[in-house]
C-alpha cells in the first residue's frame, strides 16, 4: 500500500499523465525533467501470470532527455520496454506483445571518445517512431528509431523492425520486412 501511494506521488510529480489504466503487477513508469509520459486507457502486464508465453521483465516506459511517449487507448502491453528520448506516438487498440523493445534512440554514441565519457545525451542518435492505430506487434520484437508505421500493420514474433511501413500490411523478420497483407473489413 505505501509502495503504491509513493509510485502515485512520483507520477504527478513527474509529468505522467494516465487515464484509467489497468497495472497487472510491478511496472515502472517514469518521465525525467522537461520528458513527459501520456497513456490512455489501456492494460499493463508486468506479472509472470499476466502472460502465458511468458514474461522475461516487467513492463517498463520512461522519457528522458525531454523525450515524450504517447499511447492511445485501448492498448494491451505485456513485459515491454518504451525507452524514449525524442518521441514515440502509439495509436489506439494497440497490442504489444511480451518481452518487446520500442526505442527512439541508439542509448551510445557511435564514436568511442563520446562512449567513454558518457555523453549519451548529446551524442546518441535519436529520431522518433510512430506506430498507427490497431496495430498489433509479437512477443520478442524490436522497433528501431525512426520506424514509421501505418494503420493495422502487424509486426511477426521476433522481427527487428527499422523502416517506414505502410497501412495494413504483415511484416517480419531481421530486418523487418512486408510479407503479406491485413485484409481489412
Amino acid at each position: 500500500m505505501i509502495r503504491s501511494i509513493l509510485l502515485y506521488l512520483l507520477y504527478l510529480k513527474n509529468r505522467v499523465a494516465m487515464k484509467h489504466v489497468k497495472f497487472r503487477g510491478f511496472t515502472v513508469v517514469f518521465a525525467f525533467p522537461k520528458s513527459k509520459i501520456q497513456l490512455g486507457r489501456g492494460i499493463i502486464n508486468s506479472s509472470w501470470s499476466s502472460n502465458m508465453l511468458g514474461l522475461w521483465q516487467r513492463t517498463i516506459i520512461v522519457a528522458r532527455y525531454g523525450g515524450k511517449i504517447e499511447i492511445g487507448d485501448g492498448y494491451g502491453i505485456s513485459g515491454c520496454t518504451i525507452y524514449a528520448t525524442q518521441s514515440i506516438v502509439i495509436g489506439e487498440n494497440a497490442m504489444i506483445g511480451a518481452n518487446s523493445k520500442i526505442v527512439d534512440n541508439d542509448f551510445h554514441p557511435l564514436e568511442p571518445e563520446y562512449r567513454r565519457l558518457g555523453l549519451n545525451e548529446e551524442h546518441a542518435r535519436r529520431k522518433g517512431v510512430r506506430i498507427g492505430n490497431d496495430c498489433f506487434i509479437g512477443m520478442n520484437s524490436i522497433i528501431l528509431k525512426g520506424t514509421e508505421l501505418g494503420d493495422n500493420v502487424v509486426v511477426g514474433a521476433g522481427s527487428v523492425v527499422c523502416g517506414v511501413f505502410p497501412d495494413n500490411c504483415v511484416i517480419a523478420g531481421n530486418p523487418a520486412k512486408i510479407i503479406g497483407r491485413v485484409h481489412v473489413s
